[in-house]
């Protein structure tokens, strides 16, 4: 994790250096290793290293090659190494350092735009070709490493995060309602845009150009192939292509300069990430520098899960690091708006950021998660219209009535026609139904539905990608999940908070090969007979403590939103709402569901209230915190 900022100058105008400078210089908490300028008249490059990997100790960015008329500043992380190392080879290409900087160099030499596509890994660069007067940016494909721009007739901006584009006085700091309004609905869709009108997100998978004369040209360069099979056919094949691609995403994350850290919360993704690794430093296939879990331990109750943990460490003899959290300071929420000028970090982050602290303090730059494992091989919802459309009636009923025991009648009822019916109806009847429902204020309560109207909300949130023809509803969804707003905001969340701590972030179930897998998988490998992530549970049989292996429950952390509740106010956190004045809430409503979640015990008894409303209410704090702060100057 480094940062990387660009300044082109369209218009021909020479880069202001001291511009450039404060741009790079102010996200110096990503890179303490080093910072680095290249300008070159209108065109200006930016860099703050971190070394991470072995390779990068001897590097410098930004890279130029022999000419200087190539110039690269990359953030990121090249797992292919082998593979491109012998291409490049095979075609002349010889490199004067091992740093995958000059590896991504030596692509574009071979392959021109198509380097993107080639690399597996996570990523955001910038190149300047001189010889052909024009930039070229692309992100990793699930954009797990941020890229945000600006761009107009006279200038291009880019950097790592929103910050680095505000440094530049020019730009004007203006809310951009309709991404306001997806905060607010906690439903997050949009890939491309911000909260600020004019400032963009690069899509994950996408590449930019940038030429003078030219508007800046976006396209895709990956996607997965629908078509591709896996080969596999039973149970044991599933199991056994899974484990050898999540043996090699652990593997590749384990390349590092010195001792590694990784999340261990007891549950079955992080509890794989950890026994994965170590499994490879036992058998030599990973150099073992030093490794180290942490793990924030609750009292008992939901988010209690000590005791798989414990079952881990004792397993494996893992070096753990246990740590209890305490509630923390108000002021943590106003200072990540202040640092970040974008949306304020998760409570249930907030005890990350300890981890965080005390995996650096002992010397770590790198951190493994478990993050992404319900994404790639839990259940989809939508397996319930395939269900139906094989006419798999029983098994539906048996499903539904399963639900119901879990999360009450109501509940599994709508699920099962939002997820098992509405797929099924033909789209024009879909959109009929849509636009005579309209604006229902029953969706979002909350949300002034002049704003939902003005920025057509519902259009919006139900904006999809354009899906492959996959033979499957489960596949489309799960297809659907890897592009998902939701998921890009995500990563650009935790991979700031991580910029904090100067700590790189690696998730081993966001590989891109097993995102590829993960597609072509049948649903009765993500979910046989109400158990889920079932080729998960089967490659790790020996691997993992039966405990934690055949375990049912997950951890719940809402709790801690309800602790950051009380202590911002309690009933009195909603009493200056300037988001109200503006009409973007309808501040009863909002008052009214805040009181449903401050009592926290009230919650627990009402489960599924705790659910609906927990995300929520928290969209309305740091959106209120973030306008309060960025555009009053005030805060909490």
């Amino acid at each position: 994790m480094s940062g990387i900022s660009a300044i082109f100058n369209l218009d021909g105008t020479p880069v202001d250096r001291e511009l450039l400078r404060r741009i790079n210089d102010v996200v110096g908490d990503r890179g303490a290793d080093g910072s680095g300028l290249f300008v070159d008249g209108p065109i200006g490059l930016g860099h703050r290293m971190l070394r991470t990997t072995p390779e990068s100790l001897s590097e410098e960015q930004p890279l130029a090659d022999e000419t200087r008329d190539l110039v690269v500043t990359f953030d990121g992380r090249i797992d292919n190494r082998d593979e491109l190392n012998t291409a490049a080879q095979a075609r002349g290409a010889s490199l004067r350092t091992d740093t995958d900087s000059e590896l991504l160099l030596r692509a574009y030499q071979l392959w021109g735009d198509d380097c993107a596509s080639r690399i597996i890994g996570d990523f955001a660069f910038v190149i300047w070709d001189k010889r052909r007067r024009r930039l070229l940016a692309a992100r990793d494909p699930l954009g797990i490493r941020p890229f945000y721009y600006y761009a107009d007739a006279k200038t291009f901006r880019c950097g790592s995060e929103l910050r680095q584009i505000l440094e530049d006085p020019t730009i004007r700091r203006e809310p951009n309602e309709g991404m306001v309004a997806e905060y607010l609905s906690a439903y997050i869709v949009n890939t491309e845009e911000t909260l600020y009108k004019g400032i963009f997100r690069l899509p994950p998978c996408h590449l930019l150009i940038i030429e003078a004369g030219n508007s800046p040209r976006i396209r895709r360069y990956w996607d997965i192939d629908p078509a591709s099979d896996s080969g596999c056919r039973t149970d044991e094949q599933y199991a056994e292509r899974f484990l050898e691609l999540f043996k090699e995403a652990v593997r590749c994350r384990l390349r590092a300069r010195g001792p590694i850290g990784a999340d261990l919360s007891g549950g079955l993704d992080s509890s794989s990430v950890v026994v994965m690794a170590h499994a490879l430093y036992r058998s030599g296939e990973a150099s073992n520098l030093g490794f180290e879990t942490f793990s924030e331990m609750f009292p008992p109750g939901p988010s209690d899960e000590a005791a798989y943990i414990d079952d881990v460490v004792r397993m494996w003899n893992v070096k753990a690091n246990r740590i209890r959290v305490p509630p923390p300071e108000n002021s943590v929420y106003l200072e990540s708006v202040r640092n970040s000028l974008d949306f304020p970090t998760y409570p249930n982050a907030v005890g990350n950021n300890a981890l965080r602290a005390l995996a650096r303090s002992k010397g770590m730059r790198v951190n493994l998660t478990g993050h992404g494992g319900d994404d790639r091989v839990g259940r989809t919802m939508r397996y319930y219209a395939d269900m139906l459309r094989q006419w798999q009636i029983a098994g539906f009923i048996r499903q539904v009535r399963w639900e119901a025991s879990r999360m009450g009648t109501r509940a599994a009822l709508e699920r099962a026609l939002s997820s098992g019916v509405a797929p099924l109806l033909p789209d024009p009847l879909r959109r009929a139904i849509r636009s005579v429902r309209g604006w229902n204020k029953e969706f979002f309560p909350w949300i002034d539905p002049q704003l939902a109207r003005r920025v057509n909300l519902i259009e919006r949130l139900q904006a999809t990608p354009m899906l492959p023809s996959l033979p499957t509803f489960a596949q489309q969804d799960v297809y659907r999940e890897v592009f998902h707003g939701t998921n890009v905001h995500t990563f650009e969340m935790e991979e700031r908070s991580d910029a904090w701590f100067a700590l790189e972030s690696r998730h081993p179930f966001h590989d891109r090969r097993i995102v590829e897998f993960s597609v072509q998988m049948p649903e009765s490998q993500r979910w046989r007979e109400h158990q889920q992530k079932f080729v998960l549970r089967q490659a790790m049989r020996g691997l993992l403590p039966e405990s934690v292996r055949l375990r049912g429950s997950k951890g719940d952390f809402t709790n801690t939103f309800h602790e950051a509740f009380a202590q911002l106010g309690g009933e009195t956190l909603f009493d200056d709402l300037p988001i109200e004045q503006l009409g973007w809430i309808d501040g009863k409503q909002a008052r009214k569901m805040l009181r449903l979640e401050i009592d926290h015990e009230a919650c627990i008894g009402r489960r599924q209230g705790c659910i609906n409303h927990c995300y929520p209410v928290w969209m309305v704090t740091g959106i209120n915190l973030w306008f309060k702060t960025v555009f009053l100057g005030s805060g909490l």
